[in-house]
């Protein structure tokens, strides 16, 4: 998948490796910018292939105790906090 990435990324940037390469030299031609153009493509990459190859997070684990009886079909356990005390409790929720 890191290699698919990568060869997609660099089919997309060959284009703009290519531009204005060939007057660079040339007298009649005069850069008075910046030659740090290339910085915020490179963030904006960076940012990309970061949030491409992180992991998937963990899924949650839902802990429920041993004492409780099997949740009936169409059915399951939920731990809320109850207003009435503040405290958290099990309740049975309906859907899947």
């Amino acid at each position: 998948m890191k290699r698919l990435i990568f060869t997609v990324l660099m089919c997309v940037t060959a284009n703009s490796w290519a531009q204005h390469g060939w007057h660079r030299y040339n007298h009649y031609h005069h850069h008075y910018g910046s030659r740090a153009d290339w910085i915020v493509p490179a963030i904006i990459g960076g940012a990309v292939v970061y949030a491409a190859t992180r992991p998937a997070p963990a899924p949650a684990v839902i802990y429920v105790p041993q004492n409780l009886p099997p949740a009936p079909h169409g059915f399951r356990y939920e731990l809320i906090v109850d207003a009435a005390c503040n405290c958290q409790r099990w309740v049975l929720v309906q859907g899947q």
